[in-house]
């Protein structure tokens, strides 16, 4: 993948001119403490003055061969990352500029001229080559980081389309699991009272007209689930008749809860196909909901015949399952129990969330 567009004065920081200010007063140091040409310094007070008198002058071409470095190698690119021949030409690059800079200012003796400005030429082209090759380690370090953190994301992105893929896929495999189980039973119906069928048929249709807006989404209100499992249990009240009785206990400030799509449904359907639906005098089911510790508790209790072969393995519950798993991790989950005396108690234990802006 090619680089995006180089900042060109990226590396450029406090950091960076502090250390700049450090060399060239170590510098300046150095050439009062060193034996030359220059008088003799009657006390320590006079050679103090002498060295910071030069750190301005030093400081202007060291700043100048900084930028120029940090520039340069940006504007090169990945070339100025890898290539330690673009380095060199960045340290002779730099010194160049930072000399003629150093002569542009007047810190250069007039009657020097061009020789003054190869004398710090040379001088500075060491330092540069230093400065040049701190340069190319920062912006290698940087890019790294970059590209560990572009990684980082690019993960996160596909984690949570592959989330979203699996969770269209689950609820995809309810929405036939649930229709084809109705319609086979409206077809039933239908061969042994057609009015009630055909009644059936119609709620049926309303309940797919407030439900199908529902299923292509992550979450919902409890309100809204309240609402379509209180629909479905009317549906097949019509069918059974006095064998199936429901009440539904939710209290008020929960309906604002979210809570995953068509899992209180699945349940109600679950308890009435395995647990009320064999036997012939039929039973009760009872929709509630609690909340304790910031955890949201959904339950579905039958009083049908309890736990079979096989019970607890079925696709829809095998569905709730993943989606809770995929959606809350190990803070979710379903659980079923025994019911007293019979029966049983499924309870969906998950985060409590409430919808953003409700009272």
């Amino acid at each position: 993948m090619a680089d995006p567009a180089p900042q060109l004065l990226h590396g450029l920081s406090w950091t960076s001119l502090a250390l700049v200010l450090a060399f060239c007063t170590v510098s300046a140091l150095e050439v009062v403490t060193v034996p030359s040409r220059d008088p003799f310094y009657s006390d320590v007070g006079d050679m103090a003055l002498s060295a910071l008198a030069r750190v301005p002058v030093f400081l202007v071409g060291a700043v100048t061969m900084l930028v120029t470095a940090i520039v340069f190698l940006n504007a090169a690119g990945r070339s100025g990352r890898e290539r330690i021949g673009v380095a060199m030409v960045a340290a002779v690059l730099c010194s160049l500029v930072a000399a003629v800079m150093r002569y542009l200012v007047g810190a250069t003796p007039a009657a020097d001229g061009a020789a003054f400005i190869l004398k710090v030429f040379i001088a500075w082209l060491i330092p540069a080559l230093a400065l040049a090759a701190g340069c190319v380690l920062y912006l290698r370090a940087h890019a790294a980081r970059a590209e560990v953190n572009d990684s980082a994301l690019r993960g996160a992105a596909l984690e949570k389309q592959r989330q979203e893929a699996r969770l269209q896929l689950l609820q995809a495999q309810i929405e036939p699991h649930f229709l084809f189980n109705t319609l086979s039973n409206i077809r039933r119906l239908c061969q042994s009272d057609v009015a009630a069928g055909r009644q059936m048929l119609a709620q049926l249709t309303r309940y797919l007209r407030a439900a199908l807006p529902k299923f292509r989404v992550d979450e919902a209100s409890l309100a809204d689930e309240i609402e379509m499992v209180a629909a479905y249990l009317g549906l097949q009240k019509t069918r059974m008749g006095k064998r199936l009785r429901f009440e539904i206990r939710v209290p008020d400030e929960l309906l604002d809860a979210r809570v995953p799509p068509m899992m209180l449904a699945t349940l109600a359907e679950n308890a009435i196909k395995h647990g009320i639906g064999p036997l012939a005098e039929g039973g009760a089911i009872r929709v509630s909901a609690a909340a304790t510790a910031g955890e949201l508790q959904l339950r579905v209790t039958d009083n049908g015949r309890g736990f079979a072969s096989g019970s607890g393995s079925g696709v829809g519950l095998a569905n709730i399952r993943a989606r809770l798993k995929e959606l809350h991790g190990e803070r979710a989950a379903l659980v079923l129990e025994a019911g007293v005396p019979q029966g049983i108690v499924a309870t969906i234990a998950l985060p409590l969330r409430r919808t953003p802006g409700a009272a």
